[in-house]
């Protein structure tokens, strides 16, 4: 179990990813908890570590590090978890543009049809 705070691991996540060498895929990807534990094993704490990283990005325009937090830490709370933060995601979804703009950038694919159904409001143009 992860004790840290949000910004605690918000800062290890954006220091992993903000070198221009990380690559998305293959070795040497991220090990970061956000990337894989926290979506799986503790939902409320990827959320708002997500919440945290979000916080500190330049989001008027999707760029590689909005890219990379909707395709990794957020499509894998939404997939594993989804029915467990649907709440709240659906609440910053709706007050929050850049949380929004965000969730445009998870692919649903793999995602609970329910939880998908209850974001759909919130979706436009995928980026």
């Amino acid at each position: 179990m992860d004790t840290r705070s949000p910004i605690e691991i918000a800062d290890e996540w954006l220091d992993k990813w903000s070198g221009p060498d990380t690559p998305a895929i293959g070795e040497g990807v991220s090990d970061c908890a956000l990337d894989w534990d926290l979506p799986r094993e503790q939902p409320a704490l990827c959320l708002a570590s997500i919440v945290e990283v979000l916080g500190r990005l330049d989001t008027p325009d999707p760029n590689r590090l909005l890219a990379v937090l909707a395709a990794g830490p957020l499509e894998e709370l939404l997939t594993h978890n989804g029915e467990a933060v649907i709440d709240q995601v659906d609440l910053l979804a709706r007050s929050d543009p850049p949380f929004r703009r965000l969730l445009n950038g998870v692919w649903f694919n793999g995602i609970n049809p329910g939880v998908h159904a209850k974001l759909s409001k919130y979706l436009g143009r995928a980026w």
